[in-house]
């Protein structure tokens, strides 16, 4: 269950502040750099294995997806155990890759350097994701940030939307 949707063009709601607080993520952040996206979500899962699905590639994949995924192919490929490559094509045609690797900084957060390269350029932003337990689960916490452009962010935010909501259906059925 998404629990808000903590960056907007205004900047952030009161529920995102709170929740943001609660991650200790300072919200002013999220005010000074409008291309940011953050979310927050429950998962009806235990930390230890909601970690494990962030932080290992293979289980990654099951779980990512592209936002477009009817005009977009997302072609997932793990590259070692803390790194992978998403290809993206359109009508056949690569657009853009993401080559990223994955660092678990402690028992609740993982890092990933994102490093996207399509023709018009390359960027290199973070996301970082905290975990918090909670009753029947635990919170994740996302912060994705350093974009260029707000399309760039935009596109980001749809795609962490959905494949958190996937990752939250997937650790209900095991």
């Amino acid at each position: 269950m998404l629990l808000s949707y903590m960056k907007n063009l205004n900047g952030v709601s009161e529920m995102g502040q709170t929740a943001l607080n609660t991650f200790e993520m300072p919200a002013t952040i999220l005010d000074q750099h409008r291309n940011e996206v953050a979310l927050a979500f429950r998962i009806e899962a235990d930390n230890s294995r909601v970690l494990y699905a962030l932080s290992m590639p293979e289980y990654i994949e099951a779980w990512l997806q592209a936002p477009d995924s009817e005009e977009l192919q997302f072609v997932f490929n793990p590259v070692t155990q803390e790194a992978f490559r998403i290809d993206l094509y359109r009508a056949d045609v690569l657009q853009a890759s993401i080559d990223s690797a994955c660092r678990v900084v402690n028992a609740n957060q993982v890092r990933y350097s994102w490093k996207t390269t399509s023709p018009t350029g390359r960027t290199e932003t973070v996301v970082d994701m905290r975990l918090r337990r909670s009753s029947g689960g635990c919170i994740l916490g996302l912060k994705h940030s350093g974009f260029k452009s707000t399309v760039e962010s935009a596109w980001c935010n749809k795609m962490w939307h959905q494949s958190l909501e996937r990752l939250g259906r997937l650790m209900r059925k095991t």
